[in-house]
């Protein structure tokens, strides 16, 4: 289950206990909306993604760690 909790004044998304991602502008809102999303697709296997989309977002993930790493 997703689950947002704050660290540091921050809240974070966590899954299972792991912190996943970090919401900026201490955005509450968004983060809450972010672990409804979250635990509906956890809970709806049909709405998850397809092997292409899974392949297309690790590329870009990777990509912008590349970007981050740099900057």
């Amino acid at each position: 289950m997703y689950s947002a909790k704050s660290i540091s004044g921050l809240p974070v998304i966590q899954h299972n206990g792991r912190c996943l991602l970090s919401v900026w502008d201490q955005d509450w809102d968004l983060a809450y909306e972010l672990c409804a999303v979250l635990n509906q697709l956890e809970d709806q296997p049909e709405l998850s993604l397809t092997e292409f989309d899974r392949k297309w977002l690790k590329a870009i993930d990777r990509a912008f760690q590349g970007v981050v790493q740099h900057a």
